[in-house]
C-alpha cells in the first residue's frame, strides 16, 4: 500500500530525518521515495499583485529554483547510504506551502506523506499549523508525523517489539486505521517483533454533557458499565482483525480501557507509559483515524488529532477514510458491523470522541 513515499523537506536537518524512515519503508515495499522543496510564492510578507505572481524566468525564480535543486542533491547525497538502489525523485515547487505538497501528492498519486514538525515559530507556522494541521482535513494521502524533539521509529530487537498504539471509538471511522496501520506495521516490524495495542478512553463527562448514553444505564456513575461495554467492544475488534487476517497471526495485540475526561491527554500519557514502572512499556507510534471535520462542528468539539499533534513528541500516523486508496471492507461488512455495533458518534443520538478527531 505505501510504495509512493512523499517527504516534504524545510531545509532542516530535523526534517532530513524523515528520509531514514522513507529510506525503510520504500524498501520493505518495493517502492519509491520522492523528495519534494516548496519555494513559498508569493514570498511571505509580498503584497499579492503582478509584479509578485509567479514568472519562471525571472531572475528571483531562477535563483530559487537553482538553490533548491541544489539543496535536494546534496540532501539526497548526504542520505546516499541509506537510500542506495532505491528509485529517488527530486521536485521543486512553487507556492503556498500545505496546497503546494498536497497538490503534489494528488497528482502524483502518493501512498504515504513522512514529515517532521518543529517547535522554532516559522517553521511550526509552516508545518504545524499549516501543513500537518491542514492535512487532517485536506491531504490525499495517509500522514506519518515525526517531531523534531522526538524519536524517529526505532529498529524492533529481541525483547523490545515495535510498540503501536491504535485509539478507538466504537466507531467505523475510528476503525478506518485498522487496515493501513496494520499495513504500516508490516512494513517496519517483523511480525514476531511487532505489538499493537487497542485503546479506549471513557470519556464519562463529555458522555453526559454531549449527548444521551449508548446504553441506558441506572447507576449514576457508568463508568463500569462503559468500561466492560469498551472491553467487550475491543475484544470483537480484536477478533474481527484475527478473521479478516489484517494482521500476521504473530502479531501480539492487546487492548486497554481508560476512563478520562481528557481524552488527548489520556492517549499521550498511556503511550508514553507514564503509569508503567517499566518504562520500555511506552509506545513508538500511536495512529489513528479522524474525521477530519471543519468549521463549526470542529470549534465545538475540538479536536484530538490536532491536540495530539501540538503537544505528542510520539511519531503519530494519521488517515481519513476518505484518503485511503483501498476500502476497508465490502459494503455487506460495513452493513452487519453497524447491525451488530450499539451507535457511534457517526449516528444520531449518540456521542463518542470520534467526533473530537
Amino acid at each position: 500500500m505505501f510504495r509512493r513515499i512523499l517527504v516534504p523537506l524545510d531545509g532542516t536537518p530535523a526534517a532530513e530525518r524523515a528520509l531514514l524512515i522513507a529510506a525503510h519503508l520504500a524498501r520493505a515495499a518495493q517502492g519509491s521515495v520522492t523528495v519534494l522543496r516548496v519555494i513559498e510564492w508569493p514570498p511571505p510578507g509580498a503584497l499579492v499583485d503582478s509584479s509578485t505572481l509567479f514568472d519562471p524566468s525571472s531572475s528571483l525564480a531562477e535563483h530559487e529554483l537553482a538553490s533548491a535543486t541544489r539543496y535536494l542533491n546534496e540532501t539526497v547525497q548526504n542520505y546516499a547510504q541509506a537510500l542506495e538502489h532505491l528509485p529517488v525523485e527530486q521536485e521543486v515547487a512553487f507556492g503556498p506551502p500545505a496546497s503546494t505538497v498536497f497538490s503534489a501528492a494528488r497528482l502524483e498519486q502518493m501512498d504515504l506523506i513522512i514529515l517532521c514538525t518543529h517547535t522554532a515559530s516559522r517553521i511550526k507556522r509552516w508545518l504545524v499549523g499549516s501543513l500537518a494541521q491542514q492535512a487532517v482535513r485536506r491531504s490525499p494521502a495517509p500522514l506519518l508525523v515525526f517531531h523534531e524533539q522526538g524519536p524517529l521509529l526505532s529498529l524492533p530487537r529481541p525483547g523490545r517489539p515495535l510498540r503501536l498504539l491504535l485509539p478507538l471509538d466504537g466507531s467505523l471511522t475510528a476503525e478506518a486505521v485498522l487496515r493501513p496501520a496494520l499495513q504500516l506495521l508490516a512494513l517496519l516490524a517483523p511480525p514476531e517483533l511487532s505489538l499493537v495495542q487497542l485503546l479506549s478512553v471513557i470519556d464519562v463527562p463529555g458522555y453526559r454533557t454531549l449527548g444521551g448514553p449508548h446504553f441506558p444505564v441506572p447507576d449514576p456513575d457508568p463508568r463500569e458499565q462503559l468500561q466492560e461495554e469498551a472491553r467487550s467492544y475491543l475484544e470483537g475488534v480484536m477478533e474481527r482483525v484475527r478473521q479478516e487476517q489484517l494482521a500476521d497471526p504473530a502479531v501480539t495485540i492487546t487492548s486497554a480501557v481508560i476512563a478520562s475526561s481528557n481524552v488527548p491527554g489520556a492517549i499521550l500519557k498511556h503511550a508514553a507509559a507514564e503509569d508503567a514502572q517499566n518504562q520500555t512499556q511506552q509506545f513508538d507510534l500511536i495512529a489513528l483515524a479522524t474525521h477530519g471535520r471543519s468549521g463549526l462542528s470542529r470549534l465545538l468539539l475540538g479536536s484530538v488529532t490536532e491536540q495530539l499533534l501540538a503537544s505528542s513528541k510520539l511519531p503519530l500516523f494519521i488517515v481519513r477514510p476518505g484518503m485511503l486508496h483501498e476500502s476497508n471492507g465490502s459494503e455487506e461488512h460495513t452493513s452487519q458491523a453497524e447491525e451488530q455495533k450499539p451507535p457511534t458518534s457517526d449516528e444520531p443520538g449518540a456521542v463518542g470522541w470520534t467526533g473530537l478527531l
